[in-house]
């Protein structure tokens, strides 16, 4: 029977070698030359590894400008090996339709690359698929977080900067949800802020690993306390992770997204990263107390800000267990630019620059 997905699939010829996708089979190094569409690059050094791939640097060599290129190299620590061959697939068709997206606040994806037999580059060496992507430099909205704490520490507060840094995000999600695609993973370490340059009034937003949707960092983060799924079909991390991806990933919406774009931003306005998938279930049991937003974040321990009232309460409706009671993403960026409005009298856009 032929692939549905018309892609090649990386069968061992001998079992006991091993996948041919396997991280311990894939050695990237710094200095070799690839080819995409006619195009000429040269392999840097790292950016960061996940349990699905390998990230590192690159340069165009026509005019030296750079990129980040990302393997498929599944790690069988993390990811069951009868999974790589759906993992692939995913891979390919999450990244080719990564390339014909276009905003400015997600990560550029500019190709991807089968690199059959090592198809791509001059040494035939590594043979795994990749992506070729912009190369963002600055910090993940996760540290950020971590180095911008609140004054009081039980204090929910959104500030000028957060709110732009929240409607960015919040734009960015809205332009995959308008193509029908599912991020699946949106989390601070997924989000990229940089500063282009020395004018730039707030942080200018990247929303990445859309490219692989499906499957996401995959790595437990010490700092967060983050777990990840990694033995069932449906991945992504599961603090963030809405219950009914965590339980039924095949038949989810874009409002699982709405989920972790509430933990996400929940984060954000109170300057802590949560500790534990504990720290959520508290928030969706608050959302379920009788009361106002007020007295609901009053039971958690957070003090609450008249003015804030309003996207807190969004927030909360997020952490809702039924999908068709959270907020659809034009009504939380609808709320929030108006915020944004009412409170500075100026367009958010206008503070881009």
């Amino acid at each position: 029977m032929a692939n549905p997905e018309h892609i090649k699939v990386f069968k061992p010829s001998n079992p006991e070698v091993g996948h041919p996708l396997e991280r311990s089979r894939c050695h990237p190094k710094t200095g070799q030359r690839f080819y995409v569409k006619g195009e000429e690059y040269t392999l840097g050094g790292v950016i960061g590894d996940g349990a699905a791939g390998l990230v590192r640097k690159a340069t165009k060599v026509l005019d030296n400008s750079p990129r980040a290129i990302k393997f498929l190299a599944p790690d069988s620590k993390y990811i069951e090996e009868d999974a790589f061959d759906d993992v692939a697939i995913r891979f390919r068709r999450e990244g080719e339709r990564g390339v014909k997206l276009n905003h400015r606040n997600l990560m550029a994806i500019y190709a991807y690359c089968d690199n059959e037999d090592g198809s791509a580059f001059e040494t035939k060496e590594p043979k795994n698929p990749f992506l070729l992507m912009e190369q963002i430099k600055g910090r993940t909205l996760e540290r950020y977080i971590l180095n911008c704490r609140n004054e009081e520490e039980s204090e929910f507060d959104i500030t000028r900067e957060r709110l732009h840094i929240g409607i960015q995000i919040v734009s960015a999600l809205e332009d995959l949800h308008k193509k029908k695609l599912i991020h699946r993973d949106v989390k601070p370490a997924n989000i990229f802020l940089s500063q282009t340059s020395d004018q730039m009034q707030f942080p200018y937003v990247k929303l990445g690993d859309f490219g692989i949707m499906k499957w996401g960092d995959f790595y437990a983060s010490l700092s967060t306390g983050a777990l990840t799924a990694t033995h069932q079909k449906g991945l992504g991390t599961l603090k963030y992770m809405s219950p009914e991806q965590a339980l039924a990933p095949k038949t989810i919406t874009v409002r699982s997204d709405m989920y972790s774009l509430g933990i996400t931003l929940f984060e954000l306005f109170t300057g802590q990263i949560l500790a534990t998938p504990h720290h959520v279930f508290e928030i969706m049991n608050a959302r379920l107390l009788r009361g106002n937003t007020t007295s609901r974040l009053y039971s958690m321990g957070y003090r609450l800000n008249l003015e804030d009232e309003g996207i807190a309460g969004l927030l909360l409706d997020m952490h809702l267990r039924g999908v068709m009671g959270r907020p659809t993403i034009d009504k939380v960026r609808g709320r929030m630019e108006h915020e944004y409005e009412a409170r500075y009298e100026v367009n958010w856009e206008s503070d881009l620059v």
